[in-house]
């Protein structure tokens, strides 16, 4: 999932004990129960996240031995472009514990569909395996100038990942590929709503089963037809409770009948056939 602290998940997957506690204290433990891994979103709108933070998010994921974290990186670094040294020193304090812990998966750059393969972006890519090195680094790029093979060839001779990205199939956005490189494939599914694109609906879609499957086999086939390994991440960030809803469908498309609370498989009836009912944890044993 695209973040552990939406709205939709209080009403639907916290327990109310969980999303009532200070702080939102142990939404993320309660998370790493059902999940292998987020991807961290907060920090692609605020640069002062700390170690203090990231040792935390270790605590609370501590019960989940194949939990894992990417952490998608400030706007600045491929909005604005006004990301300084201070902030980059920032985001290496923050990965160091994860990255000490091997909870990181990597980080990652989002850049929107008017940055275009033009030679100065290219060698602003490049840039980033220095910077962030010895950190993997997914790219994902949006534009369909980018879908070369030779892009492809430049990023994985800099130890840089594309990110295979989910669009509509408007404007000039680049297709969803497939693409796997040094046994890690990276998905983000943005939803199918080309109508919804433009304004504040662009994330309303529920993925299909059809859709699910489809995705499925692209996974099997990216790691080489087998169950989706830790080196697989695969990212749903349509409406929370469409990406709850999906990510949990997935699961079991890939071989892993997912453990859901009583509460979900009662009231969303997909669960009632892929997934195994389960009673709160001990830790929640009282939510």
């Amino acid at each position: 999932m695209g973040g552990w602290e939406f709205g939709t998940f209080n009403r639907l997957f916290y327990p109310s004990k969980v999303r009532t506690a200070a702080g939102g204290g142990h939404k993320l433990e309660y998370y790493s129960q059902f999940f292998d891994s987020v991807e961290v979103n907060a920090t692609f709108y605020n640069a002062a996240f700390t170690a203090e933070h990231s040792r935390r998010w270790l605590q609370d994921v501590s019960a989940n031995k194949n939990f894992m974290f990417t952490v998608k990186l400030f706007h600045g670094f491929t909005h604005t472009f006004a990301a300084t040294n201070d902030d980059v020193r920032s985001v290496r304090s923050l990965l160091e514990p994860i990255a000490a812990a091997e909870k990181l998966g990597g980080v990652l750059l989002q850049f929107p569909s008017s940055f275009i393969n033009t030679l100065e972006h290219r060698k602003y890519l490049l840039q980033f395996s220095k910077v962030f090195y010895p950190y993997r680094v997914f790219i994902e790029v949006r534009h369909n100038s980018w879908d070369t093979p030779l892009v492809s060839n430049l990023l994985q001779e800099h130890k840089l990942h594309s990110v295979n990205v989910d669009l509509p199939r408007i404007r000039q956005h680049i297709p969803f590929k497939n693409e796997a490189w040094d046994g890690v494939a990276y998905y983000r599914l943005m939803g199918r709503n080309g109508a919804g694109w433009s304004s504040g609906e662009r994330g309303d879609y529920c993925y299909s089963v059809r859709d699910l499957g489809s995705i499925a086999a692209r996974v099997k086939a990216a790691v080489g037809g087998q169950p989706l390994p830790s080196s697989a991440f695969v990212v749903f960030h349509n409406v929370a409770d469409y990406a709850l809803n999906n990510g949990l469908q997935l699961q079991s498309l890939l071989e892993r009948r997912p453990h859901v609370s009583r509460v979900i498989v009662r009231s969303v009836p997909t669960f009632q056939q892929i997934a195994v009912p389960t009673l709160p944890l001990p830790l929640f044993a009282q939510a």
